[in-house]
């Protein structure tokens, strides 16, 4: 049994015991929110995949936020991360599903979209798209339990593929770097 005064000290441990949210381990190293990218570099190493995209302009001045895309691909036994930096400064590190070996990827058809989960796995596996459109666009507000829920919102990319002469054009669409919808047009 635990002894009353050990129990206090344990509570007292773990309640000024400092936390970390949002924290990237890389390594020994920690990597906080609000990091600079280049911190995260020194730390984390250069990222497999780069993706930077206007969030809001102003007419008359242009862009003036942005929000980068870091993707880090640690092989098959382990996560992807995809840090996302606004303006410059680290503001979400989500896990992706399982990485993969960028050697002998093969060639890419309308077969390999179907089992491409996110943006860096597309990139890697397809290169580049024929043609690219990006919007961002508001979710629908939903009412939860008597408050309403912030709105944030949502990068919606297409990506049109055009493989050959006998196939059809994939459009590939994303939210928020995840794939979620893959529809076939004819092509010329």
């Amino acid at each position: 049994m635990i002894k009353p005064h050990y129990l206090t000290l344990l509570l007292a441990l773990i309640a000024f015991a400092p936390t970390v949210q949002g924290a990237l381990r890389c390594g020994a190293s920690l990597v906080s929110d609000d990091a600079w990218p280049i911190e995260v570099e020194e730390r984390c190493g250069p990222p497999d995949y780069i993706a930077e995209y206007p969030s809001a302009a102003v007419p008359g001045l242009g862009v003036v936020q942005t929000e980068m895309h870091w993707y880090y691909n640690p092989g098959p036994q382990r996560f992807i991360r995809r840090l996302i930096f606004r303006n410059g400064k680290l503001a979400r590190v989500e896990t992706l599903g399982y990485g993969f070996h960028t050697t002998n990827m093969g060639t890419c058809d309308p077969g390999t979209l179907r089992h491409i989960q996110n943006e860096y796995e597309l990139i890697t596996r397809c290169g580049e798209p024929a043609s690219k459109r990006v919007e961002w666009r508001m979710p629908t507000s939903r009412r939860r339990s008597e408050t309403w829920q912030v709105l944030q919102p949502v990068l919606v990319q297409e990506w049109l593929y055009d493989f050959s002469r006998n196939q059809f054009r994939q459009v590939v669409t994303l939210k928020n770097g995840r794939v979620v919808d893959i529809e076939s047009r004819p092509g010329r």
